[in-house]
């Protein structure tokens, strides 16, 4: 799970945000029921599309490249169905994965809250062990996190693994590389694939723990 930052609000939130908030919640307070048509407002190709930009198209939580094969959905960090007020609520609004989704559900512990890749320092809460990721410093926040979401189901583990040869690869060829300018342009490449693919996390880890090993 890697720090993400927010993109600009879609102009459909900012016309309609408030008006639909109002109209889901005056029902809601008169009939204690969430009228589930008026809240699917927010399922729109334009936030959605930002939200693909703003997570390169990957699950917030598990990192997997999600649109290769499945959609994606618009993800409540804190959950709708406990807290319908934040439907529409901009910075509420991510990208999720089927199997992470499913694991989450209206899951909401208070005392102890899951890690929002936008708020918090996820580094200080969890760290990658090759393809493993497990909570750091005593941190229930990231215990409570990687064990909801199930971060190191097999796929998952096998998944990163795969591409952490891939970057060992690019490593290897950096170390073996004097040429200077091509030396720094392989390591511009190995950015660019850490920031890109799936699983940067794991590999902003590896590499941090690889780059100068000869």
């Amino acid at each position: 799970m890697i720090e993400l930052k927010k993109l600009a609000k879609p102009q459909l939130l900012i016309d309609n945000g408030d008006v639909w908030t109002s109209d889901l919640m005056k029902e809601y307070y008169s009939t204690n029921v969430i009228n589930k048509t008026k809240q699917s407002r927010y399922n729109k190709t334009q936030i959605k599309d930002i939200l693909k930009n703003e997570t390169n198209e990957k699950c917030a939580y598990c990192e997997s490249k999600i649109t290769h094969i499945y959609p994606g959905d618009i993800e409540h960090i804190i959950p709708k169905s406990i807290f319908p007020r934040l439907t529409f609520t901009w910075s509420n609004l991510t990208l999720g994965c089927y199997w992470c989704n499913n694991k989450k559900r209206a899951l909401l512990d208070r005392s102890c809250k899951f890690l929002n890749p936008y708020k918090d320092k996820t580094n200080e809460h969890i760290r990658a062990f090759g393809p493993i990721i497990c909570h750091i410093n005593g941190s229930q926040r990231g215990e409570i996190t990687w064990r909801t979401f199930e971060l190191n189901r097999p796929e998952l583990r096998d998944k990163r693994q795969e591409k952490i040869e891939e970057l060992q690869i690019l490593i290897d060829k950096c170390h073996l590389t004097i040429n200077l300018t091509l030396k720094r342009l392989i390591e511009t490449e190995i950015l660019d694939f850490i920031n890109r693919t799936e699983f940067s996390f794991t590999l902003k880890q590896y590499y941090e723990d690889n780059k100068n090993v000869a």
